[in-house]
């Protein structure tokens, strides 16, 4: 990912961002990235640049630029279907070289689409929400802050308000009930992490894109207890929200991603934990090590991330009313190598907002 330069000399704006956007973006990728960049900080006004048929984009991004640093606008196909005339797309390709103040946000294309679509915002590189949307979050702002990056918390987890987690609540029960896809989900929690709590066991919930290595999950979650007792890493993998494929090739597909086992026999004071010991797969040792160096904690297993016991949720599907089905879930489980729990995406949607201490 390389970003055009910005200049350092811009004056102090009423508003850090502005999010240009098709209406049809609105739900999915516009309201919950201002939502992250909110809550990790950032002033966002992105509810007056809704763009409707009809709506002039020059109009909008000038009024954006002239209240805001920096103009994030989101190119998807509902986008380049309004029929932009060329003129409003030229003018924003021409704001963008002169004042460096646009960032292209890439939703459901890529650089052929773009270019396809109008040859003038080629050359604008953007980011794509494919890896989530706290990760479009951060490099928007390594292009426009980068000098808050060092700042940025590693997970927004009890820092959205009760108010916007029940806002995003009731949006995920409407998307399951809707037939929401696996990528939408994932869309919608990588900006409101809370939304996860049901299954992170009590810990900070950090997106992958925050963690290197080869050991497949979306999110995880390193849960604490007390100082003396053991600690718990939590991989959540997000399954497809339909029952489209058999758990049985899910788990196959993880069971070879968490990688061979090793001997390791070293455990932690207190261990009542259910799980594996990080020590004992490899692959996982290495995320464990990473995500110590990522969070703070006074437990002191802390600095021994091969104590820690870890075991994986698994959301796949809907709540199923054919108890063979639970019971087959619930035997796949038993038998995997791996520690894994198997639930449906119903779980998110029993969130207890009042719960939850922000």
């Amino acid at each position: 990912m390389v970003w055009r330069d910005v200049d350092p000399r811009l004056p102090t704006m009423e508003w850090d961002y502005f999010i240009s956007h098709a209406s049809e973006d609105k739900r999915l990728v516009a309201s919950p990235l201002a939502h992250y960049l909110r809550s990790v900080g950032f002033r966002v006004w992105y509810d007056q640049f809704t763009l409707k048929l009809g709506d002039s984009l020059m109009a909008g991004i000038n009024t954006g630029l002239a209240n805001s640093a920096f103009g994030v606008v989101v190119l998807s196909p509902p986008f380049f279907a309004k029929h932009w005339p060329q003129r409003e797309l030229a003018g924003l390709m021409a704001v963008a070289q002169g004042e460096r103040r646009i960032l292209p946000v890439w939703h459901g294309v890529d650089a052929d689409d773009v270019v396809r679509a109008s040859p003038m915002l080629a050359d604008l590189v953007g980011v794509s929400t494919r890896r989530g949307l706290n990760a479009v979050a951060e490099e928007v702002i390594r292009a426009s802050f980068p000098d808050r990056l060092d700042s940025l918390p590693v997970s927004n987890t009890r820092r959205e308000s009760p108010a916007d987690l029940r806002e995003a609540l009731a949006t995920l029960t409407d998307m399951l009930d809707d037939g929401a896809s696996r990528d939408d989900v994932f869309l919608l929690v990588s900006a409101y992490h809370d939304l996860l709590r049901t299954v992170a066991r009590g810990g900070d919930v950090i997106p992958a894109s925050r963690i290197s290595g080869t050991v497949p999950f979306d999110f995880a979650a390193v849960s604490t207890h007390g100082l003396t007792g053991p600690m718990g890493l939590e991989f959540i993998v997000l399954g497809p929200t339909e029952a489209a494929e058999d758990p049985a090739a899910l788990l196959n597909r993880l069971d070879a991603g968490f990688g061979t086992t090793v001997d390791f026999h070293e455990r932690p004071y207190n261990d009542y934990l259910s799980g594996r010991l990080v020590g004992e797969f490899p692959e996982v040792r290495k995320v464990a090590h990473e995500l110590a160096g990522l969070i703070e904690s006074g437990n002191v297993h802390h600095a021994h991330p091969d104590r820690w016991r870890f075991s994986i949720t698994l959301l796949n599907g809907r709540r199923a009313a054919d108890p063979s089905a639970l019971a087959r879930r619930d035997e796949l489980a038993s038998t995997s190598r791996i520690p894994l729990h198997i639930a449906s995406y119903d779980r998110l949607t029993d969130l207890d907002v009042s719960s939850i201490r922000t």
